[in-house]
């Protein structure tokens, strides 16, 4: 039985980023060592494919608006909990999130001006699986889950 590792929708070619499009990776090697739980925690709660593109424009209080400028908090915070409650069921302690995303980025994200400069911080629901132990690789760090896997740091 393989282990299951939770990965963003859109790197395996689920269309579901903010312009209707994708961020496919290559997910042979992994799908060799894991069974792959898709999930995108922005669809999940409940922003439209495609929706206009958002930041987040504060970490305290948290604010997350899209280009618009209409409030999208809820449904960032909706997805995480949702991504929470999977990620419990199933017991996955690994997940491969997209980069620079205000959702599932573990490094960098856009800092809220819509000017593509990134900062470093995280995305929602990587922080909210990081409060429950679940470690957060993002597209770029496959090779350093192997490392892990094997038990190198």
């Amino acid at each position: 039985m393989k282990e299951k590792i939770l990965i963003s929708a859109c790197l395996i070619g689920q269309n579901v980023k903010y312009n209707g499009k994708n961020n496919q990776i290559d997910i042979s090697s992994l799908e060799e060592k894991y069974e792959l739980i898709p999930f995108c925690p922005e669809v999940e709660g409940g922003l439209s494919i495609p929706r206009p593109p958002s930041e987040i424009i504060s970490f305290e209080p948290l604010k997350i608006k899209n280009i618009k400028g209409e409030d999208v908090t809820n449904s960032f915070v909706k997805g995480a909990k949702k991504a929470v409650k999977l990620v419990q069921k199933y017991n996955i302690k690994k997940a491969i999130l997209k980069s620079n995303s205000p959702s599932c980025s573990n490094k960098l994200v856009y800092d809220g001006t819509f000017s593509a400069k990134l900062i470093p911080q995280k995305g929602i629901t990587t922080q909210f699986l990081e409060k429950i132990g679940v470690k957060v690789y993002n597209e770029k760090e496959l090779k350093k889950l192997k490392f892990c896997d094997k038990g190198i740091k």
